[in-house]
C-alpha cells in the first residue's frame, strides 16, 4: 500500500479506585549515631518507636532503615553525635492506617514527612481500562467508516497513556542511600488530624490510534 488512508482517533475511560494501603516516611530524631541494624537495638528513639509500632501488627519486614543523617558538633563524628533517622513504614491495610498514624504522632522524636498510596488491583485495573478505551477507539472508527462508505483494514499504529494516579513517593539516592522521599502530589503529613485516612483516585488511560481504510472513492461525473 503506497498510500495510507488514515481515520485517527482518541477515546478514553475512567475509573476510581480505593487505596490498599499505604507506604509512610518518617524522620526520628536520636541522641546517638548508629548505622544498620544497630539502630533499630541501640538508638533508644528508634527502637521504642519500632517497639511501638509492632504493637499495631507490622512486622520487622514492614519497617525498613532508608537513611542516616547526622547533626555533627565539633567536626567530630562519635556514637553520641545526634542523628535523623529515615524510615520506611509499609502499611499494607488501610484499616490498619489510623491506629500507625497515631501511634508515630504519639513519639515525641518522631514525624512523618511522606505518605505513598498503595492500590492492590492497579494492574488489573489498568488492563481493563485498556480493553475498554481500545472498544471505544475501534468502534468510533469503525463508525466513521461506515458513514464514509470505505472498509476498515486495521491498524497502523496505536499508543495509550495512563494519568491521575496518585501512587508512588519519588526517591532520590545519594551517596549509596536513598535520600528525600516526596509525595508525587505534593501533599505532606504536618497535621495528622487533617489528613484523611482513606484515599480514592481517579484513572485515566487515554488511547490514540490511527486505523488504515481503504481509498476514498471518488464522486463520479
Amino acid at each position: 500500500m503506497d498510500n495510507l488512508h488514515l481515520i485517527n482517533v482518541q477515546e478514553m475511560a475512567t475509573t476510581t479506585i480505593h487505596a490498599s494501603g499505604a507506604k509512610l516516611n518518617i524522620c526520628i530524631k536520636g541522641q546517638s549515631f548508629f548505622t544498620g541494624r544497630e539502630a533499630f537495638k541501640k538508638a533508644i528513639e528508634v527502637a521504642n518507636c519500632v517497639a511501638e509500632l509492632k504493637q499495631c501488627g507490622l512486622s520487622e519486614d514492614d519497617i525498613q532503615l532508608l537513611n542516616v543523617s547526622t547533626e555533627v558538633e565539633s567536626g567530630m563524628l562519635t556514637k553520641s553525635s545526634k542523628a535523623n533517622y529515615h524510615l520506611l513504614v509499609n502499611c499494607e491495610s488501610i484499616e490498619s492506617l489510623g491506629r500507625i498514624l497515631s501511634t508515630i504522632a504519639s513519639q515525641k522524636n518522631a514525624q512523618m514527612t511522606a505518605i505513598a498510596w498503595q492500590y492492590s488491583n492497579l494492574e488489573q485495573t489498568k488492563r481493563d481500562l485498556l480493553q475498554s478505551a481500545v472498544v471505544k477507539t475501534k468502534n468510533v472508527a469503525q463508525s466513521i467508516a461506515d458513514s464514509l462508505a470505505v472498509r476498515l483494514v486495521g491498524v497502523h499504529q496505536l499508543s495509550y497513556k495512563v494519568t491521575g494516579l496518585d501512587t508512588e513517593m519519588q526517591i532520590r539516592e545519594s551517596n549509596d542511600f536513598m535520600d528525600a522521599m516526596v509525595m508525587r502530589s505534593k501533599t505532606r503529613t504536618e497535621a495528622l488530624d487533617n489528613l484523611n485516612l482513606s484515599h480514592t483516585s481517579k484513572v485515566v488511560l487515554a488511547v490514540t490510534a490511527e486505523f488504515m481504510v481503504d481509498t476514498f472513492k471518488q464522486a463520479s461525473n
